[in-house]
């Protein structure tokens, strides 16, 4: 009985996924559900964020081929998103600051794309998550005190976290192969995909 429902829910989502020819934002949707049904934080993180899971994650589109899109997937591990102040409402973000998202499982996925301008909802979402950070915009407008003391720290962790690349067949997108990776697109040879 244990053994049918995990293979049940582990095949349960696949009925989510968009099937046939599709957009590139539908391959996206694809690649999200699918990473937000399979992903668990590596045990490493788990115990330096004190059994803390990472629930916001960064959906960056690689150099798509001719019949494929191609995403990768990584977990946010700054714990902050910083809004500077040449972002404004109402405008496209001139920064990689994200302007689109969507929740999967109880898991934030950001992404920015050169058309959607930056309003209100992604910023309260993103404060619901506790990670809108704006103390660049603070200091940059004088807001904070002149001893003011910046405490955040930027920190290259090249460890695994538990990213994705996704390579979708354009013509059939619930086609697809996964690299569990922390190595950019580009520093390895990509599977075979067999596109129709």
């Amino acid at each position: 009985m244990i053994l049918g429902i995990v293979l049940y829910s582990c095949s349960s989502y696949k009925k989510e996924l968009y099937r046939g020819n599709g957009t590139i934002e539908k391959a996206k949707v694809n690649a999200i559900i699918e990473f937000s049904s399979t992903y668990k934080t590596p045990n490493y993180y788990l115990k330096k964020n004190k059994g803390k899971i990472f629930n916001v994650f960064w959906v960056y589109n690689g150099e798509h081929d001719i019949d494929k899109y191609i995403f990768s997937i990584f977990p946010e591990s700054q714990g902050y998103i910083s809004l500077g102040i040449e972002d404004n409402l109402g405008d496209v973000p001139i920064s990689y600051f994200p302007n689109r998202y969507r929740i999967e499982k109880g898991n934030l996925f950001l992404w920015k794309d050169n058309t959607t301008p930056l309003n209100k909802e992604i910023l309260s979402v993103m404060e619901e998550y506790g990670i809108l950070d704006s103390i660049d915009i603070k200091v940059q407008l004088g807001l904070l005190p002149t001893n003011y003391e910046d405490t955040r720290m930027v920190v290259f962790d090249n460890r695994y976290k538990g990213g994705c690349h996704y390579y979708i067949c354009k013509n059939n997108i619930n086609i697809y192969k996964k690299v569990k990776t922390n190595i950019p697109f580009g520093y390895y040879k990509p599977p075979k995909l067999k596109c129709e």
